[in-house]
């Protein structure tokens, strides 16, 4: 009799959902596809429910534990920013979609996926804050918020490609970058006398000065 691993289990049930859809995740029909009988899922799994959570468990690892980790090694915002680009454009985003799709019908998927976008919506503020240490915390708020839901959105609209993702997350950050990113003036030296908040003109000196007779 053919024996199937754990992971097995847990890489055709993510087939079933990429392919067919959170509906055929039933143990008989994954079992077809993997050409043995039920009873090898209930030596790996004790219900429907335990498969479940380890699907979700694994996917909150993958799709969003991991590619913080490996993002967050970076100490450069910007190469933060880069290497998270280079590590979810490598993910599968029609899971991403199924598992969204599915927490529309199944309130234990539904906490996993809040939890993981709140957590991508802190790693992003964070970012925020990283590149744009001058802006306001509700801006920051704001602009993390949107390129969240443009990410979403943006998945939603079918595959597009690694190219057009980072296109999109580009030209996110040029549409919400804050307004108020300048960074601060210093405080006046006690005692100095006030500076204005534009240098002066430069003056031409005399001979410079065009239709001068100074130096003829």
């Amino acid at each position: 009799m053919k024996k199937v691993s754990r992971e097995s289990w847990i890489q055709a049930g993510f087939q079933t959902l990429d392919q067919l859809g959170y509906t055929q995740l039933s143990a008989e029909k994954i079992a077809r596809r993997l050409h043995v009988t039920r009873g090898s899922f209930y030596h790996h799994f004790r219900s429907r429910a335990e498969f479940v959570d380890a699907l979700l468990v694994r996917w909150r690892q993958d799709y969003t534990a991991e590619v913080i980790a490996q993002a967050s090694a970076e100490g450069d915002p910007q190469r933060r920013l880069e290497r998270y680009l280079s590590v979810a454009g490598r993910l599968q985003p029609g899971r991403e979609v199924a598992i969204r799709a599915w927490a529309a019908r199944d309130r234990t998927v539904l906490a996993v996926l809040e939890q993981t976008d709140a957590a991508r919506l802190e790693f992003v503020r964070q970012l925020g804050r990283d590149l744009f240490p001058c802006a306001a915390e509700n801006a920051l708020h704001r602009f993390a918020r949107i390129a969240c839901l443009a990410f979403i959105g943006f998945q939603q609209t079918g595959p597009h490609g690694r190219e057009r993702f980072v296109a999109l997350v580009q030209d996110v950050l040029d549409m919400l970058t804050p307004s108020d990113t300048a960074r601060p003036k210093p405080a006046p030296i006690p005692g100095a006398a006030p500076q204005s908040a534009e240098a002066p003109a430069r003056r031409l000196p005399p001979a410079a000065r065009p239709g001068s007779d100074a130096g003829r």
